[in-house]
C-alpha cells in the first residue's frame, strides 16, 4: 500500500474516526487497522478494512502496516502513554505523514505534539465541554452533537473553492463557510486577511445532509 491511512486502536474512538473519514470519501480498502486483539482486527476486517495484529509501539508491527508509506496515521489507543510511544515510533518511520492522536487528559497533549503528532484531540476534555454546553444551552449542545455525527443532519466539510466562488467573499457563497484554509493558515470566515476567495483556497463549511433512502 501507499498513501493509505493507518488506524492504531479500533475501539470506540478508532471506529468513529475511520467511519467519519470514510463518510467523507476515504475508501475502506485504503485503511489498515492495527490492534493487539485478534478479535478486534477480525471485526475490522468484517467491516472491509485491512488489519494487522500486534503492539503498535513496536516498529516491526507498524512496518507490517506499511506505516512508512502511509499518508495519514490515526492514533486512538486506550492509554495516553501508549499514544506517546506509538506517535514517536510512527514519526521515526514516516516523517511526512499527517498524524492525528487522541489523548484522554489535556495535560498530555503537549507531549503528543512534541512526539510528532500534527493534531491532538483531547477526548475527556471534548466530552466535558459538550456536557457543559448541553446543560447550559441545550439547543447549542444538540447542534454540536449533530455536527459530530457524520452523514446525517448537519455536517462539517472541507472542500476546494469552486470557480463560481472565486473572487467572492466567504459570506457570498451558497454554503455556510466557517473557515478558509489558505496555504498552511486556517482563517476564520470574517478574518480581514481573506479579502476574497482565491482559486487555491479550501473552505470549511457546514452543510445539511439529506437522509439516504433505500
Amino acid at each position: 500500500m501507499r498513501d493509505h491511512t493507518v488506524v492504531v486502536g479500533f475501539g470506540t474512538k478508532g471506529r468513529s474516526a475511520i467511519r467519519a473519514a470514510c463518510a467523507n470519501g476515504l475508501r475502506k480498502d485504503q485503511v489498515v487497522v492495527v490492534d493487539p486483539s485478534a478479535k478486534v482486527v477480525e471485526a475490522a476486517a468484517a467491516e472491509g478494512y485491512e488489519g494487522v495484529v500486534g503492539d503498535a509501539t513496536r516498529s516491526d508491527v507498524l512496518r507490517r502496516a506499511e506505516v512508512q508509506r502511509a499518508g495519514r496515521i490515526i492514533i486512538a489507543t486506550q492509554r495516553d502513554d501508549t499514544a506517546v510511544l506509538v506517535t514517536l515510533t510512527a514519526r521515526q518511520l514516516n516523517r511526512g505523514a499527517k498524524i492525528v492522536a487522541a489523548v484522554r487528559e489535556e495535560e498530555n497533549a503537549p507531549l503528543l505534539r512534541q512526539s510528532g503528532a500534527d493534531d491532538v484531540i483531547t477526548s475527556a476534555g471534548a466530552a466535558g465541554r459538550l456536557l457543559g454546553l448541553s446543560v447550559l444551552s441545550p439547543a447549542a449542545g444538540r447542534v454540536l452533537e449533530d455536527l459530530l455525527h457524520q452523514g446525517t443532519g448537519l455536517d462539517i466539510v472541507e472542500r476546494p473553492v469552486t470557480k463560481a466562488e472565486t473572487g467572492r467573499t466567504p459570506r457570498d457563497t451558497d454554503d455556510l463557510v466557517v473557515s478558509v484554509v489558505r496555504g498552511h493558515r486556517v482563517l476564520a470566515y470574517d478574518d480581514p486577511d481573506i479579502g476574497v476567495l482565491e482559486p487555491t483556497d479550501r473552505v470549511v463549511t457546514i452543510v445539511r445532509v439529506e437522509p439516504r433512502h433505500g
